[in-house]
């Protein structure tokens, strides 16, 4: 499923459109972020349109943009934080609230902390033969929330569970510790996506920074 996103100025490793997928060649163009492709079971796709070129390149890795331009660090799928997905059918929308809030906290999946400027939040719809793992109904499934990181400047995303946000007049500092807050309901069998074990078998699915 492609899904339409704000317009989003980005810069994208030109490995990554030339077919050598080199990790640690930095060398981008500039291109506007234009919409996502949603795959079941892997990872999603982004258009981006390259103006210099004329061009829209519909299979940018998450991991290949940034919002600066040669960045200094090689970068990962694992670093970007995204889980596969579990649907081909996704809705985008953008948070009011969120995007008054210029800091966020999230631990993607190498266990590091990345804080960056809110973009857009995306939902799965519901889908038939889909186990959404995680929720006892569709819509209880987690969100995934996308942001430009301030230090290294790559896309990255984060699921509800992993999100913390810092409102400046509303947040206590430093903020309380979080770790009794559930994302699933204790009756029922569910599994973590880190090690396929059942929640409570597993510390990695809390709030955590």
């Amino acid at each position: 499923m492609i899904v339409s996103t704000p317009y989003v100025e980005c810069y994208v490793k030109k490995s990554f459109l030339d077919g050598t997928y080199d990790y640690s060649n930095n060398e981008t163009i500039f291109g506007v972020i234009i919409a996502i492709r949603f795959v079941r079971g892997k990872a999603p796709l982004f258009f981006v349109y390259l103006p210099s070129i004329g061009a829209v390149y519909d299979k940018v890795a998450q991991c290949a943009i940034f919002n600066k331009p040669n960045p200094t660090e090689a970068i990962t799928m694992l670093d970007v934080g995204w889980w596969d997905s579990i649907s081909n059918n996704w809705q985008l929308t953008t948070i009011k609230f969120m995007e008054t809030l210029d800091i966020m906290g999230y631990m993607n999946g190498a266990i590091n902390t990345m804080r960056g400027n809110y973009l857009f939040t995306c939902e799965p719809l519901p889908e038939e033969n889909v186990d959404y793992g995680q929720a006892t109904a569709w819509h209880e499934h987690k969100t995934k929330t996308f942001a430009f990181d301030y230090e290294t400047g790559v896309l990255f995303c984060v699921p509800n569970n992993r999100m913390r946000l810092l409102d400046q007049s509303l947040s206590h500092d430093p903020l309380e510790d979080p770790t009794w807050l559930k994302v699933y309901k204790p009756d029922i069998d569910l599994q973590t996506h880190e090690n396929k074990g059942f929640f409570g078998k597993t510390t990695n699915f809390d709030y955590s920074e």
